[in-house]
């Protein structure tokens, strides 16, 4: 998409979109979801909306406990939720903790419904170089994917059982992974070199702030690709983009005043971008959707070219090399 159509789409669903509210769906008895990044903005926001429609459980997956602990209480007081809520510990920057995290959810739970992978960071929250960088890709790409990986098995359990009591809808389990409308505005000068991740890491291939954009276009990738494994059979797989959102992960955007200010006015509040994230997670869509303002959306025509998508394969082989040698388990998956 060119950066004008981009802007004027981005700007058009920013003031005029209008979003489902969490009474648009039924309740979720019996069923059981788990929100990454969720004792904050619009993973705390998603946490909060899925807890309204009383699910038997709900996880939220968190780095800091102490953190999460106070998320549940602000979530209790604001839905009165009589479920199962649980804080469960998850360092996306650790593969060991994201093992731990997938070894607890198979030994733990009975049923996996929904998960939202949204943790996430920005490049400048750690500063604006390699080390930042690679922190970065690590949290939003390379533990994403893992932790997608490790958990398609429960959900494709999932598919196999009957609805969770007499009278509910049998459902598809759904894998949904927070992206950006970013992804359009993805350069990626560094995909000319023999490995991508190597190349990545060199500081003179590109600005580093702007490598942040690639990081959701591989969120991208990864929906393409894991929805095209046999365990997504049965389970839906998409990507989907929260808009501009107000939240605490962007409060150090390096704006101008005028930008600042423009963020401020139209930037949605996290439980309102939030509201996308509970559509993909809960709405029937298509395998390897991209979602934004509640809807699906064409992803930027350039990734379905050969070019495009020779590189997606070049991403994921070098992704799938990573996985293995960090959770040699992977490999029962990706088939």
């Amino acid at each position: 998409m060119p950066p004008v159509r981009f802007a004027f789409k981005a700007f058009g669903d920013q003031v005029f979109a209008k979003l489902p509210g969490p009474e648009t769906y039924g309740e979720l008895t019996g069923r059981t979801y788990i929100v990454t990044g969720s004792n904050t903005g619009i993973g705390l926001g998603l946490a909060t909306h899925l807890a309204s429609l009383r699910p038997a459980q709900l996880i939220l997956a968190v780095r800091d406990l102490k953190k999460g602990e106070a998320a549940k209480e602000t979530i209790l007081k604001q839905t009165d939720y009589k479920g199962s809520l649980e804080v469960w510990q998850l360092d996306m920057a650790d593969f060991a903790s994201v093992k731990r995290f997938a070894e607890r959810a198979k030994a733990d739970l009975k049923r996996l419904d929904g998960v939202d992978l949204n943790a996430g960071i920005h490049v400048w929250e750690w500063g604006t170089t390699v080390d930042g960088w690679e922190r970065t890709l690590q949290v939003n790409v390379l533990a994403t994917g893992l932790l997608a990986l490790l958990l398609l098995p429960l959900l494709q359990a999932t598919t196999k059982l009957d609805p969770p009591h007499p009278g509910a809808s049998k459902t598809a389990p759904h894998l949904t992974i927070t992206g950006s409308a970013g992804m359009f505005l993805a350069k990626w000068v560094e995909r000319t070199g023999a490995n991508l991740l190597e190349t990545l890491n060199s500081e003179s291939k590109s600005d580093i702030m702007s490598r942040y954009f690639t990081t959701k276009l591989f969120s991208l990738y990864l929906t393409r690709e894991i929805a095209n494994l046999l365990q997504a059979k049965g389970v839906i797989v998409n990507v989907v983009d929260p808009g501009l959102c107000t939240s605490e992960l962007a409060r150090d955007l390096p704006l101008s005043p005028t930008g600042l200010w423009l963020f401020q006015k139209i930037g949605w509040p996290p439980a309102k971008g939030a509201l996308n994230l509970l559509y993909a997670l809960l709405q029937p869509t298509s395998q390897g959707a991209y979602i934004t303002a509640c809807a699906e959306y064409p992803a930027p025509a350039w990734t379905l070219t050969k070019k495009g998508l020779d590189l997606q394969a070049k991403f994921w082989s070098e992704m799938v090399e990573v996985w293995k040698g960090v959770a040699p388990e992977v490999s029962s998956v990706l088939v």
